[in-house]
C-alpha cells in the first residue's frame, strides 16, 4: 500500500483544508486529481511529515508520517511547485547537492546526479547554471533532484504547470517512463485531466478538502452510468421514443444517424433491444461507449454540488 489516510483532518483559521480524509491507494503511478483549492498540495505536506493534522492518521509505504516523519522523508521524493532552483549552481550541482542534503557522500551524488539528469534528458546541459534553464528544464532538474536518493516514492505537484506542449509531453513521458520502468513509485498532483489519462492507472480525486474517489482509472471510468452507442435502419425516432419511457434510460441523445443511450448502473443492454422489439425497430449496430476520465470526473464532482444543494 502507496498510502493510507484514516480520517485525516487539517484546518487553517478554522477553514478545513483536509475535512475527513480516508483512503487507501496502491498502484504504480496514482493521480492525486482535484480542483484548484481542493487539498492536493496540503495532503502531500502531511505525507511528507511537513504538516501535522489536526485529527487522523496518514501512512506512507507502510510508515506513520506523523509519528516517524524522518524515515518517510528517506523513501520519499518531493517535486514542489513553481521553480525550486537554487541560484548560483550548475544542474549538476544542484542535484549533487540534493543528494548530500539526503546523506549520500560527495562522490556517490555526484554519480547520481549524473545518472539521474541523463534520465530527464539534461545531459548536455548539465554544467550550465540553472538560471539560464528554460520553464521546462527546471521542472525536470527537479524532478532529478527528488529522485537523486532513489526514493521508493516520489511526490511530484503540478509538474506541467506553465509548461508549453513540447515541454509538457517531455515530463509527462519522463512519468511514463518511470512507471514503466524499475523506478519508485509516484504519485502525480495535478487538475490537469489530461496529465492523469496519460500516465497513471490509478487515481484519487479530491474535492474541498474530501476524497471523491479513490482507486483504479478504469474503475472510475465504470462506475459511472453505462453508454451505448445505436444505430437502426430506417428513422431511429420509435426506437428513441420507446427508451424516453424507458426507466432504466437516463439519457437518450440524437446526432445525426447515430444516438446514444445512458443506462443505470448495472443495467443490461437487453433493455434496448427489448424497447426495440416494442418499438418495431432495426438495430444494426450496438456498441459500448466508454467513458473518458473527462465525463467520469465531472460526474462524480456534480455529484458532491448535487449534493450539496
Amino acid at each position: 500500500m502507496l498510502l493510507e489516510f484514516d480520517a485525516l483532518r487539517l484546518a487553517f483559521g478554522g477553514k478545513p483544508a483536509l475535512d475527513g480524509v480516508t483512503a487507501r491507494i496502491e498502484g504504480r503511478t496514482v493521480g492525486l486529481l482535484g480542483p484548484n483549492g481542493a487539498g492536493k498540495t496540503t495532503l502531500m505536506r502531511v505525507c511528507l511529515g511537513l504538516l501535522a493534522p489536526d485529527a487522523g492518521t496518514c501512512r506512507v509505504l507502510g510508515v506513520d508520517a506523523v509519528g516517524q516523519p524522518l524515515e518517510v522523508r528517506r523513501r520519499l521524493g518531493f517535486a514542489a511547485e513553481g521553480p525550486g532552483r537554487i541560484p548560483g549552481l550548475s544542474g549538476l550541482e544542484s542535484v549533487a547537492y540534493m543528494g548530500e542534503m539526503c546523506g549520500l557522500d560527495r562522490r556517490r551524488s555526484l554519480r547520481r546526479a549524473h545518472e539521474m539528469l541523463d534520465l530527464v534528458g539534461l545531459d548536455e546541459a548539465r554544467q550550465r547554471p540553472v538560471e539560464t534553464y528554460s520553464t521546462g528544464m527546471h521542472q525536470r532538474v527537479k524532478i532529478a533532484m527528488a529522485l537523486v536518493h532513489d526514493p521508493k516514492l516520489v511526490l511530484l505537484d503540478e509538474p506541467t504547470t506553465g509548461l508549453d506542449p513540447e515541454s509538457r509531453d517531455e515530463v509527462l513521458d519522463l512519468v511514463v517512463r518511470l512507471r514503466c520502468g524499475g523506478g519508485p513509485a509516484v504519485l502525480l498532483s495535478t487538475h490537469l485531466l489530461h496529465d492523469i489519462e496519460r500516465t497513471c492507472d490509478a487515481v484519487m480525486v479530491m474535492q474541498a478538502g474530501q476524497v471523491r474517489y479513490a482507486g483504479p482509472l478504469d474503475t472510475l471510468r465504470a462506475r459511472r452510468p453505462a453508454r451505448f452507442e445505436v444505430r437502426t435502419r430506417g428513422s431511429a425516432a420509435p426506437l428513441v421514443a420507446a427508451l424516453r419511457g424507458e426507466a432504466e434510460a437516463l439519457e437518450t441523445t440524437r446526432r445525426d444517424d447515430t444516438f446514444e443511450v445512458t443506462l443505470r448502473r448495472e443495467t443490461s443492454p437487453k433493455v434496448i433491444w427489448d424497447a426495440a422489439s416494442r418499438a418495431g425497430a432495426s438495430i444494426w449496430h450496438l456498441e459500448p461507449r466508454s467513458m473518458s476520465l473527462e465525463e467520469a470526473f465531472l460526474a462524480l464532482i456534480g455529484e458532491r454540488v448535487g449534493g450539496a444543494r
